[in-house]
């Protein structure tokens, strides 16, 4: 039963991981800033990297790769990791966890529409029901009814929405 369950049980923990990150990003992100988060995930993460390749290929840095994929590898990493999540940090800082992963929840539809437009894709019908569950769901939780201190803060977050709109644009660039 477990194992012909296996897809869903990944796909419900990689949805969890993603909510308890994105808050415990957020977390920190208000209490030290995005760009000294940034800055310790970077270097966490170089360390455990080299560590992994030392135990996975026996040396630290692919030093038997071309220049030519060394010149992507840097620049992937350069607009992915420092600029892109970056901006991403600096949206929870400003407007929090739910607001960010909602408007990255909108990439697949905008991606989609770009491809149609741009290079003659299609979608299917399912999908297309996809994509409108996915734009419905957006919908649902933006115009939710404020009241009050939420009013105040969705204002508030007009300021953290121009840091989160580079992000759809950057991040993909990360991807090489």
């Amino acid at each position: 039963m477990i194992a012909s369950r296996l897809g869903e049980f990944a796909a419900l923990a990689t949805a969890l991981c993603w909510t308890f990150g994105a808050l415990a990003f957020e977390d920190a992100c208000k209490r030290a800033g995005a760009l000294a988060v940034n800055w310790i995930r970077l270097v966490m993460g170089f360390i455990l990297l080299v560590l992994f390749c030392l135990v996975y290929r026996g040396m630290a840095f692919p030093s038997d790769a071309s220049a030519q994929a060394w010149i992507w590898l840097s620049v992937s990493g350069v607009v992915g990791f420092a600029v892109g999540d970056w901006l991403l940090y600096k949206a929870f800082a400003e407007i929090g966890a739910r607001i960010s992963m909602l408007v990255m929840a909108s990439v697949p539809p905008i991606t989609a529409l770009i491809g149609w437009v741009l290079l003659g894709e299609t979608l299917g019908a399912i999908d297309l029901l996809g994509m409108t569950l996915t734009v419905g769901g957006i919908v649902f939780v933006v115009l939710e009814r404020r009241t009050g201190e939420a009013k105040k803060e969705f204002i508030h977050s007009a300021r953290g929405c121009y840091w989160l709109l580079v992000v759809p644009w950057v991040r993909p660039w990360g991807l090489f």
